[in-house]
């Protein structure tokens, strides 16, 4: 059952904008799916989904792979949603506007994976961790290039 949902729901984001889990809830039981919001919000955990920038200036669910599939792309469409990126030790900082950081974060890892230990987002941060002091400048450096960021903070 819990792959049918989860298959489902890939259908239905790829289907329509989904902007909320309320919304995600209603498509799922229109389609004969009775969940709750913690089952949702577990399967939206599971599959990785996360929200990206849409046309309309909202965000919608998203496959991450999709995001990978296209970064170049979407690091251009993530741009302005970058607000500063700091370096301090071996941790580069990068803070976005709220709900905006798992995008970025897809993004970044698909276009520089190979460059950094590993990465984790939040709300309105992603942190990337990398191998030693120098390493972290170097990432924090070309990410300001590639976002175009005014950050200029190193420690």
């Amino acid at each position: 059952m819990k792959y049918k949902r989860q298959g489902q729901i890939l259908k239905i984001i790829k289907d329509n904008k989904i902007r909320t889990h309320e919304q995600l809830i209603e498509e799922l039981n229109k389609s004969g799916f009775s969940v709750t919001q913690a089952t949702v919000s577990r399967d939206i955990k599971e599959m990785g989904l996360i929200k990206v920038p849409n046309a309309e200036g909202g965000s919608v669910y998203a496959v991450a792979s999709r995001i990978a599939d296209d970064g170049d792309k979407h690091i251009n469409i993530f741009s302005d949603t970058v607000r500063e990126i700091d370096c301090a030790l071996h941790t580069v900082v990068v803070r976005t506007y709220p709900g905006m950081a798992s995008a970025v974060a897809a993004s970044v890892d698909s276009v520089m994976r190979t460059e950094f230990l590993g990465s984790i987002a939040g709300d309105d941060t992603l942190l990337i961790i990398a191998a030693n002091k120098e390493k972290a400048m170097e990432i924090s450096e070309k990410l300001r290039k590639i976002f175009n960021s005014k950050g200029e903070k190193n420690a």
